[in-house]
């Protein structure tokens, strides 16, 4: 199976997965009440769109014989990457609520540039760390005055 049909028909089976939970939501009480389902529900939408186009584009490719892809070679460095990527998201998950936005991303992003920059680049890394997090506090807190926790 193409790599990218694959992505596609996951993609689908999370995107149909996702808008179905979105119905689920609670609605507005106030206002209209399928304000709050717009979006998730969109994304849910755009998430089968796309996946169905690329399931369609993959299935031409395959269909006119064209073999242009390349399968992906793991190596040590990378499965480690991806193993420390989710680990790092499952852990800011569990950290989010009991330390709050800026603290649990602070440690988030410094530990996901740590782990692709090196330890060496801890001086860039700090400063693109620091300055994404408080610019999305600032973003969020002071522009469009959304409390995070």
């Amino acid at each position: 199976m193409r790599p990218n049909l694959l992505v596609g028909v996951v993609s689908v089976l999370i995107g149909a997965t996702y808008t179905a939970q979105a119905f689920m939501l609670p609605k507005a009480m106030v206002g209209n009440p399928w304000a709050p389902l717009y979006f998730p529900i969109g994304l849910g939408l755009l998430m089968i769109a796309l996946g169905t186009l690329l399931i369609v584009l993959e299935v031409r490719k395959a269909v006119k014989g064209v073999d242009d892809y390349k399968r992906p070679k793991f190596t040590a460095s990378s499965i480690k990457l991806i193993a420390g990527t989710s680990a790092a998201c499952v852990t800011y998950a569990l950290i989010f609520e009991d330390l709050g936005f800026i603290p649990s991303s602070f440690l988030f992003l410094g530990s996901l540039l740590s782990m692709i920059n090196g330890l060496k680049a801890w001086k860039i890394n700090g400063v693109i760390t620091l300055g994404f997090t408080f610019g999305a506090w600032f973003t969020f807190v002071k522009i469009f005055q959304i409390n995070l926790p």
